[in-house]
């Protein structure tokens, strides 16, 4: 059984209230309701980044199909001008100038079906890119809001941060009183307990845990001496006496 003076072990308790205060500190930093908000942020980027790359390869297609209707009609018109200027020159003979006006007439309707399918090609191009200009509006928008929560999540680690030096430091200088040999106790008890190593005991009740001293535990600890360091029965966690 390990020996230290009451005013000793009851630093530990100090040491335990610090230990706890920096568990919930790290568990705040990482558990910050903003980095969800972060997280939905960049969803949302990938979301875009995937509908972006959708879109343009849908304006891609939907462009190329214009200039191929457009180069259509194009051609269309162009052999219909020349028919008319032949026609119109009145130097072929009757049936050619027949012939030449019945293609004209093909030629018109062959453009009238073109010059719909053109239509039908710009106005899906329009839709296009107004879908592309969309999505690269909503990506300024997302990234705007990802960078203001950024800053806001920055702010919040730099508070925690220093809290947690603060913190640290208080530490430092607290278990540089405790005498060695206690300390590693202390630190033992820790490391079984996952975070506890030390509680205070008012009679028997215990404080900031959930041990619970029965008569015969209670009557172990009133009998041994009084700078005893003193453990649970049913762990390593020291009982710090406070009321003697």
């Amino acid at each position: 059984m390990t020996h230290a003076p009451l005013s000793q072990q009851r630093l530990l308790i100090d040491l335990q209230n610090l230990d706890s205060r920096l568990a919930r500190l790290s568990h705040e930093r990482t558990h910050l309701p903003i980095l969800e908000r972060i997280e939905t942020v960049v969803r949302r980027l990938h979301t875009n980044r995937r509908d972006t790359a959708v879109a343009t390869g849908a304006l891609t297609a939907a462009r190329a199909e214009a200039d191929r209707a457009e180069d259509e009609v194009s051609q269309v018109a162009r052999r219909a001008e020349v028919l008319r200027e032949r026609l119109a020159a009145g130097t072929a003979s009757a049936r050619d100038l027949a012939a030449i006006q019945g293609e004209i007439d093909q030629l018109g309707r062959r453009q009238a079906d073109l010059e719909d399918k053109q239509i039908a090609a710009m106005e899906t191009l329009e839709s296009a890119q107004s879908e592309a200009d969309r999505l690269a509006v909503q990506e300024q928008e997302i990234r705007a809001a990802g960078r203001e929560l950024t800053t806001e999540r920055d702010a919040e680690f730099t508070r925690l941060d220093e809290e947690i030096e603060q913190a640290r430091d208080r530490r430092r200088r607290l278990a540089a009183t405790i005498d060695a040999t206690l300390l590693a106790e202390y630190e033992a008890a820790r490391a079984v307990t996952g975070g506890i190593g030390a509680l205070a005991l008012y009679g028997r009740r215990v404080e900031g845990g959930t041990v619970e001293i029965s008569p015969a535990e209670h009557a172990r600890i009133a009998a041994a001496p009084a700078d005893a360091v003193i453990h649970a029965e049913e762990n390593d966690v020291i009982l710090v006496r406070m009321e003697q």
